[in-house]
């Protein structure tokens, strides 16, 4: 058995504030520990009511649940501040009991103040991501590594996606895989299976069918997540629509060609090579003269001169404005090639302006043959055929 004073030394030592009340809250005795949390000794906190210790806005509760308790409850908890006057607020846990037949109430209090800010911050951490999933133009995804993907977690933005609700996914009545594309199930797999192979994230994009059977394309960023013995738990990403990119970039690359297919019949049409006579090629030159032109123009010349067997080119130069070194250049370049594949070049058509252009700018064009206009160069041309017939 134990002694009389047994159940007061508990009390006294217990080291949780406790505090036994009378019916009207105010506090008959208290422990050497609630003293300490009142911030008083243990002789001034008899005769206090309970609710001067209680932060303010918690004071209703706790006065109904200690009417609760007077009306015959024998026992109720509860969650509210300790608050002296002139000191901070901690959250506690209060027990109470109240003894059949005993007009008085034991409160047991247990400081639960760090427990109440970490399910604070683990609620306003729950609050942010919900806020930003709810905000995500697209979903993100927790699922099992496994051919159909069986989803463990989908966020809200999966019904705009695929027209199906996280719930659907959850409970495996709709499986992410049988949406894939048939033709790129096998890739997405073996994909992803390299990547988590190696310990990588996976990036994607593929096709999938909506519910209502849209085909949409997809962009999805992912990784595996292991245990700590290195085990597969599952894999988690997120997934994007990219429908509208892709088309754009197919239509863009579309534009590409075709511009492509342009600039060529441009540079075909500013490069016309004509075959005037058996063995004479005539190359009528306009406008200005860059590199790009004149590489186009020499590489399609000396195909010409190859595929005709020509022996004669003529470069006629009447439609040419400006003549520089640069365009010097080009041009003995462009001779010199067609000289070396067997055939004879000549320059025609220079007018005046730009010969005294040439001579101005000191260009020199000793050494490449020229003619008056392009009926001399034509007829030069046309004597040499016949003269190497006869030969």
């Amino acid at each position: 058995m134990f002694s009389p004073g047994f159940a007061e030394r508990c009390f006294s030592l217990h080291p949780a504030p406790q505090a036994l009340l009378r019916p009207d809250g105010s506090i008959a005795t208290a422990n050497p520990a609630l003293a300490r949390a009142a911030g008083v000794d243990r002789e001034r906190v008899r005769d206090v009511h309970i609710a001067e210790l209680v932060h303010l806005d918690d004071r209703p509760q706790v006065a109904s649940c200690l009417g609760d308790l007077g009306r015959g409850e024998q026992a109720r908890s509860w969650r509210a501040r300790l608050q002296p006057p002139g000191a901070g607020a901690r959250w506690m846990d209060w027990s109470a009991a109240a003894p059949a037949g005993e007009r008085v109430v034991h409160v047991i209090l247990h400081d639960v103040n760090q427990l109440h800010e970490a399910e604070r911050a683990a609620r306003e951490r729950e609050r942010f991501l919900s806020s930003v999933f709810s905000n995500l133009v697209g979903m993100v995804y927790r699922c099992r590594n496994e051919p159909d993907w069986p989803l463990e977690f989908i966020t809200a933005g999966c019904q705009q996606l695929t027209g199906y609700s996280p719930e659907q996914y959850v409970d495996h009545r709709v499986m992410y895989g049988h949406l894939i594309h048939p033709e790129d199930q096998a890739r997405v797999w073996d994909e992803v299976q390299a990547a988590i192979g190696v310990r990588r994230p996976f990036t994607l994009r593929y096709r999938i069918r909506t519910a209502e059977g849209e085909e949409r394309w997809v962009y999805e960023q992912g990784c595996g997540i292991h245990a700590e013995d290195g085990a597969l738990l599952a894999l988690e990403g997120y997934v994007t629509d990219v429908t509208e990119r892709v088309r754009a970039e197919r239509s863009l690359a579309e534009k590409l060609r075709l511009i492509e297919a342009q600039a060529e019949a441009i540079r075909n049409l500013s490069t016309p090579i004509i075959e005037v006579w058996d063995g004479v090629l005539i190359l009528p030159i306009s406008g200005s003269v860059d590199r790009e032109r004149a590489n186009h123009m020499t590489e399609a010349l000396l195909d010409a001169v190859v595929r005709s067997g020509s022996s004669h080119v003529i470069v006629d130069l009447t439609g040419v404005d400006i003549i520089d070194t640069e365009v010097a250049s080009h041009l003995m370049k462009m001779l010199d090639a067609v000289r070396m594949l067997g055939a004879q070049g000549v320059l025609s058509g220079i007018r005046p302006e730009v010969a005294r252009t040439i001579v101005a700018l000191g260009v020199d064009l000793s050494r490449l043959p020229t003619r008056n206009g392009l009926r001399d160069a034509l007829l030069d041309c046309i004597r040499a055929r016949s003269r190497a017939a006869r030969a």
